[in-house]
Order: C-alpha cells, then sequence, then structure tokens
C-alpha cells in the first residue's frame, strides 16, 4: 500500500479528527438541554448544549465532539457544542478563498453573542485546538480558560513519520506492516468511499492509539463535513501555522493534554513552545495516544476537574 499524499491524508483526516467514540456513548436524553443554528456569512452552524456548570464553548463537529467527553465532565461544565464551517452538514456557500482565519474568529464571536456567552471557557481537539487559542488570543476579554488536546504548537508535515521512525516500537511497527499487507491497494479500492476512509484508519490505529489492536472502527462516525473548506483550513490557513509567530500573548490559563503515543501529533513538537503561553498547564498521558479524553478518560477527567477548579478567572 502506498503511503498517502499530504492532501489524500487531509481528506481522510476530515473524518477522523472529526470522529467520536462509541465508548462514551453514556449520554442520556435529559443532557440535552438545547440545539439550535447559528446563522453565519456562508453556512449554519450547528449547536448543541449540554451539562451545567462553567460555560465551555467546543469547537468542531457538534455531534461528534459530544461523544469524545464523559458525563463527569458535564457536571462540572456547561458545554456548548459549535459546528466549525468545514463541519456544517450544509454547504459552505462562500467562495473558499474567502475564508480566513478571521473568518473562523468571526463565527465563533457569532456564536458567542447568540449563545449569551460573555465569559467562556473553550475547548478544542486536534486542529480545533489551533483555532482555541488563535480565538482566546484574539478575544481575550470572553475567555476564562482554554483546554486543548492531541494538537501540534507548528505546522510541520512529516513530524510525525519522523517520530514513528525513532520511537515505535519493533512490535508496534510490525502490526503496523501485517495491516498494510491484509489490505493491498487493490482491496482498498474495491471498496466503497466512506468503507474505505473506515479501512484505513483500521490499518493506522498503530500510529493513533496506545493500543496497537485496538479496534478503530467505534470511533469512525459518520461526519457529513465541507471537505473543500477542510483542505483549505489545512493547506492554506493553518499552512505555516505556528504558535509562537503569531501577534500578541495568550493570557488565558490553557490546559494542554497530549498523548504519549500519538503518531500524527507528536508531543516532542511542544518541547520547544511550551514557554509561548505563560499560563500553559503541560500534561502528557502515557498511555495514550490521539484521544487522551478516551483512552484515559479517568485520569482525564481527574487532571482536568482539577485544573478548572484552580484556574476559572
Amino acid at each position: 500500500m502506498t503511503p498517502p499524499t499530504r492532501r489524500e491524508f487531509l481528506q481522510l483526516a476530515a473524518g477522523l479528527f472529526l470522529a467520536g467514540c462509541d465508548r462514551s456513548r453514556e449520554i442520556k436524553v435529559g443532557f440535552t438541554q438545547a440545539s439550535g443554528v447559528v446563522p453565519v456569512q456562508g453556512a449554519q452552524l450547528r449547536y448543541v448544549i449540554e451539562g451545567e456548570g462553567i460555560p465551555c464553548l467546543v469547537l468542531g463537529h457538534s455531534e461528534s465532539q459530544r461523544l469524545l467527553l464523559s458525563q463527569a465532565l458535564r457536571r462540572q461544565f456547561r458545554f456548548y457544542f459549535l459546528d466549525l464551517r468545514h463541519d456544517a452538514e450544509s454547504q459552505n456557500t462562500l467562495d473558499v478563498i474567502q475564508v480566513t482565519l478571521d473568518t473562523y474568529l468571526d463565527d465563533i464571536d457569532t456564536a458567542r453573542r447568540i449563545l449569551g456567552l460573555e465569559r467562556m471557557a473553550l475547548f478544542g481537539h486536534s486542529h480545533h485546538a489551533l483555532i482555541a487559542l488563535e480565538y482566546a488570543r484574539t478575544h481575550p476579554q470572553f475567555v476564562t480558560h482554554v483546554i486543548i488536546t492531541a494538537c501540534s504548537p507548528r505546522t510541520e508535515w512529516g513530524a510525525g513519520d519522523r517520530f514513528w521512525e525513532s520511537d515505535a516500537s519493533e512490535e508496534r511497527k510490525a502490526i503496523f506492516e501485517q495491516n498494510l499487507l491484509e489490505n493491498p491497494e487493490e482491496i482498498l479500492a474495491s471498496l466503497a468511499p466512506h468503507e474505505r476512509w473506515v479501512r484505513t484508519y483500521e490499518i493506522r490505529a498503530p500510529k493513533l492509539l496506545y493500543d496497537p489492536t485496538f479496534d478503530l472502527s467505534p470511533l469512525l462516525e459518520p461526519v457529513h463535513n465541507d471537505t473543500e473548506v477542510f483542505l483549505h483550513l489545512q493547506l492554506e490557513i493553518l499552512k505555516d501555522y505556528d504558535v509562537a509567530a503569531r501577534p500578541g500573548q495568550i493570557s488565558a490559563p490553557v490546559f494542554l493534554a497530549l498523548g504519549r503515543f500519538d503518531y500524527v501529533s507528536p508531543y516532542t513538537l511542544w518541547d520547544d513552545r511550551r514557554e509561548v503561553i505563560p499560563g500553559l498547564s503541560y500534561h502528557l498521558f502515557e498511555r495514550s495516544g490521539h484521544f487522551p479524553m478516551v483512552e484515559e478518560q479517568e485520569l482525564f477527567d481527574q487532571e482536568l476537574l482539577e485544573w478548572s477548579n484552580r484556574s476559572v478567572t
């Protein structure tokens, strides 16, 4: 199987990084307080509100992100799960060239106003984390604190592959190679698009999860998103992103959760960037990959809740 090009990988990632988790399907109807749509220029952003406590705007596909976070957290946070425009089920009608980082930040601020959030926490997973950081940087008066998971502080394509080659165990690499052998390109090419996408990420489980044999399929919930806008976000808007190079400072306290075995967003990329955020609280989960809030849910919740009790401003 030929390794995917950057564009092919991002097309696949448009699903995985936005996907939910079957393991967290303990959500009860009673937790759903409200839902609706925020109209922004060229898109309709769906939101779902659940929980009670500290208001926290969760950026990303509203249905999938609500499956990543536990019931315990809903007793401390009132989550506002919000689609971003590449996550929205309605297709973006704004010319993609007109979509900038400021467009995303304006969308978030529109949602904040419509939802009546004067001050709030922000949660962002993977690439959504970078957008959360930039909103906190540009709108500090509205942000109490920021929670980010499984993200890189700068765009460095190939960093994951290099970390994999230097760090992954021979056993982990052998499992990945066996996955490739059992799924040659001709088999993948014969599958329907969604099935091929799921199978490709099952193959990549050793690079994404602490347990390299874990069945990844429950993580791959169907997600409707605008692939064109997602690719524009990754290949244009965030192509040269560096948290250290952005103007201004992030003044809100930040909780950073990374997985030791995340070969997509290597924790090592933060080694020379942690001091850039003065209020950063760094947490490396030793038995996690790209989803520490799922793979070590109890420990993640404990550390997040302890931090939030100390850090609310």
